[in-house]
């Protein structure tokens, strides 16, 4: 290049960056402009993004005893998901080294869910597994939950027996559970020849695993005041009348047994 042209060009170099430095102090807004990013057109933002397992739940189906585990996955739509899992182990010593089942979760509105096949009483030890972009994994920490039933039995009625020939009442119950119920109970006193419950009466209490319960040495044409209890085997409880409100009955041979007791009979 000739020195004539390298001049010319450093002259308009010149020329250039001092119309550039004008702009910038007087018609660019008074201030000094970083023209940076103009001149640079390869810079990317990056952005990392961590799966992680989120709102993980438990909690106990009352109709069955299973537990029904949910949770959703952060950032889940920008990896390469193959499978979803929750595992289990029930009753075990140590849960760290224990044996789990896999059972495969089903997505649903952007929630997982699977049903651990437990039982009342149980203790269900649980995680979740995530196989992600073809041989990665992510574990959850171990959670915990005793199975525990709350649901109430139900107490419809209870039928009464009178046997003038044996002097007995033979007690059956219309009671059903989520579960298992575990023992019925009677409550009974001899209140005789007054159908009048007062301060002073004192019931006896007979309970059995299995009916129908007797009452023995029952005397004719006596009054007796009833009220019933059942409890299933995690110690919830339902009753037919109570203590002070009992259903009394007379040990009367004329009359048409047996007596169906419901929470709506008159005594």
């Amino acid at each position: 290049m000739r020195k004539k042209e390298r001049q010319i060009i450093t002259v308009g170099l010149i020329l250039l960056f001092a119309a550039i430095g004008w702009w910038a102090y007087h018609g660019g807004g008074g201030g000094f402009v970083d023209i940076t990013n103009a001149l640079s057109d390869n810079s990317t933002e990056n952005t990392t993004y961590e799966l992680a397992v989120s709102n993980l739940l438990a909690i106990v189906d009352q109709s069955t005893g299973h537990v029904l585990v949910s949770f959703q996955l952060a950032n889940e739509e920008h990896f390469n998901i193959s499978s979803v899992q929750v595992l289990y182990a029930l009753n075990v010593a140590d849960p760290n080294n224990a044996t789990y089942t896999a059972l495969n979760a089903t997505a649903e509105n952007g929630t997982y869910k699977a049903e651990i096949p437990s039982k009342f009483g149980d203790v269900v030890y649980y995680k979740v597994k995530v196989v992600y972009d073809t041989d990665k994994t992510l574990e959850s920490d171990v959670q915990s939950i005793t199975v525990t039933d709350t649901t109430a039995p139900t107490l419809s009625s209870v039928s009464l027996d009178y046997n003038s020939t044996a002097g007995t009442f033979s007690i059956d119950f219309n009671a059903t559970d989520n579960d298992q119920i575990a023992k019925y109970y009677v409550y009974w006193a001899d209140l005789g020849t007054s159908n009048t419950v007062s301060n002073t009466t004192t019931f006896t209490e007979v309970n059995a695993t299995a009916l129908p319960i007797t009452i023995t040495n029952v005397t004719a044409n006596d009054y007796y005041a009833f009220y019933f209890v059942v409890e299933d085997i995690s110690g919830n409880k339902a009753m037919l009348y109570n203590e002070t409100a009992p259903y009394v009955i007379q040990a009367n041979a004329t009359a048409t047994w047996p007596v169906v007791v419901t929470e709506q009979s008159s005594s």
